[in-house]
């Protein structure tokens, strides 16, 4: 991996770790705010937060599910080619140096 991919990399990571961290900060510092009704501003930003820990844990949620299948799926494979592997006298063939 480039060193440049790997700064983008940690980069996107911890711009995603802000983004939930302060979302968070911001629902707990404003979970009891006096609310005037219908229109509030400080509703709408919470619900926005709220939403923003749904789409983020659904989209590392359908990350991880895809990982395992793929893992998975690859060992089915690597195992099922060690099971079928025959031996032919060429792949047991030694050479003999004497």
């Amino acid at each position: 991996m480039s060193k440049f991919r790997r700064i983008t990399v940690i980069i996107v990571t911890a711009l995603i770790a802000l983004a939930m961290l302060s979302s968070a900060a911001f629902i707990a510092a404003e979970s009891d705010h006096d609310c005037p009704g219908e229109g509030c501003e400080i509703c709408c930003a919470i619900s926005l937060c709220v939403n923003i820990f749904k789409s983020v844990t659904a989209t590392f949620t359908a990350a991880a599910v895809f990982a395992f299948a793929l893992y998975g799926i690859i060992s089915a494979i690597g195992s099922l080619k060690l099971l079928t592997a025959a031996e032919t006298p060429v792949s047991l063939k030694t050479k003999l140096l004497n």
